[in-house]
């Protein structure tokens, strides 16, 4: 087997290094292991999503940025292969122009929209007002503008710094982590307030008697937020399950791909690090099933199952055991339902928020016939949901519960397109690298477009990805599977 210490050296030729040299490496994973932890721990706080926690998060992330745009941490990882080039380029110009518009919409030089009449308002009742803007609330356009940007650089440096697969593994691992801690202060809550407090934040609308229960919501103070994270973090923990991975220069250089797994037996397959990440699994499973949450189970059902597939393809006659591993989960997965998801089969049999949630798309889409090119503004919902709101609907809301509707209704038709190309070209992405890598390769790509699926599946009829917690995990992983989807030859 060849061995290779060191790039540009020969065979077996043990390089001597230096002090400088070992503090640089230093330097570098401190780096690495600094922006990992500020991204998979912003869930702690509430989800990340209120001011006092998102806001420091983006100043850490801009100051994160300096070093690793400097080539610390990563080490070739800002370069652009001639595969990589057309895409990344294309990415940059729809982010460009979505920040642009986005820009655009809280300045005077745009024609006059819906939102028109109340600055008109306005200047009547208080002798004077600014020029009317499309963007109906200004500053938070601006909020919302700033997390784009941080979710923009958080791409950026995990595309950098994951293109080392042992980064990209560690990141992985980070996520389960990540999500362990989150379900176990789930878990210490539910014992000790029946998952009705957040540490003292009060999770439960109206009164709270001694015989309510709430949904687990571990850190998030909602609980469908908190089931889209455990169902990325199960992913996660499934995609390490079923990777292989060794030290690079025992890699079969002849075959193209790492045969680890193919001369053990299924009983040996089971080695200790992997039955640890099958029962962090399924304590996370457990956590998301005591959310209650339909549509988080149902993302993570649909991301397994892709994962699945990606995983096993071209390997279904050569590995049938790890097919059957695939379905014993499929049924372990449906059993751990039944048996800890009775909140998740009862929110199944009342449906009752799903008619506040229709009323709440139909006055979206009363906002997008009212203003369909030029929209209301970033982040500016609320204030539209407040103007539109039906009469049979008393409780305010500031959220669409549809990702694609709200970004419609703030940004309008045309520029909601490229808005939607961000998210949907790198995932395209990490489509394309599953499909084509090489089997000892393919499962982080392949784990990067399925660990996003989940909330990008669950955000068509939520909000998660607007969780600056998820939103900050999702680009990470977004990157992580841009980066390991191209392949050394097409850098």
């Amino acid at each position: 087997m060849t061995e290779w210490t060191e790039k540009g050296h020969e065979p077996g030729v043990v390089v001597l290094h230096d002090w400088r040299w070992f503090a640089r490496r230093a330097i570098d994973r401190t780096t690495v292991f600094i922006f990992f932890a500020m991204v998979t721990l912003a869930a702690l706080p509430m989800g990340a999503n209120r001011d006092w926690a998102w806001a420091p998060l983006c100043v850490m992330f801009g100051l994160v940025a300096i070093p690793i745009a400097l080539g610390i941490g990563p080490r070739g990882g800002h370069s652009v292969g001639p595969v990589e080039r057309a895409p990344l380029l294309v990415l940059i110009g729809c982010w460009v122009f979505f920040a642009a518009f986005a820009v655009w919409q809280t300045t005077t030089w745009t024609p006059l929209t819906a939102d028109a009449w109340l600055f008109q308002q306005a200047a009547e009742i208080l002798g004077g007002a600014r020029a009317p803007i499309p963007a109906i609330a200004a500053d938070a356009a601006r909020n919302s503008l700033l997390k784009c940007i941080a979710c923009a650089l958080i791409f950026l440096m995990a595309r950098a710094v994951c293109r080392d697969r042992d980064n990209a593994r560690w990141f992985l691992m980070a996520l389960v982590i990540s999500g362990v801690l989150v379900v176990a202060y789930g878990i210490a809550m539910q014992m000790a307030t029946n998952s009705c407090y957040l540490g003292s934040y009060l999770r439960k609308q109206f009164e709270l008697t001694s015989t309510d229960r709430c949904p687990m919501g571990g850190t998030f103070v909602n609980s469908n937020s908190f089931a889209c994270y455990m169902g990325m973090a199960v992913l996660a923990a499934v995609a390490l399950v079923f990777s292989k991975h060794r030290p690079r220069d025992a890699v079969n250089v002849s075959s193209g791909y790492d045969d680890e797994d193919d001369d053990v037996g299924f009983i040996d397959w089971f080695t200790g690090p992997r039955v640890v990440l099958l029962a962090v699994s399924l304590l996370m499973l457990g956590g998301m099933m005591m959310s209650a949450s339909r549509a988080g189970f149902g993302a993570t059902a649909v991301a397994v199952m892709a994962l699945g597939l990606l995983l096993m393809r071209g390997r279904w006659r050569s590995r049938p055991e790890l097919g059957r591993v695939f379905v014993a989960g499929a049924v372990l997965f449906v059993l751990v339902g039944i048996v800890a998801g009775s909140a998740l089969l009862s929110k199944f049999a009342v449906s009752a928020d799903d008619s506040s949630r229709l009323r709440i798309w139909s006055a979206a889409f009363q906002a997008i016939g009212l203003s369909p090119w030029m929209g209301w503004g970033l982040g500016s919902f609320g204030d539209v949901f407040a103007l539109l709101q039906p009469a049979n609907s008393l409780q305010p809301n500031d959220i669409a519960h549809s990702t694609p509707l709200e970004t419609i209704v703030e940004l309008g038709v045309i520029a909601s397109i490229p808005a939607m190309a961000i998210v949907l070209l790198p995932w395209a992405v990490c489509f394309r690298g599953a499909l084509r890598r090489r089997l000892a390769n393919r499962y982080l790509p392949a784990a990067a477009f399925a660990i996003a699926a989940v909330p990008i599946l669950h955000s068509l009829i939520d909000f998660s990805l607007q969780m600056p917690a998820i939103g900050f995990v999702t680009s990470a992983l977004l990157g992580m599977g841009w980066a390991q989807a191209f392949s050394r030859s097409e850098r």
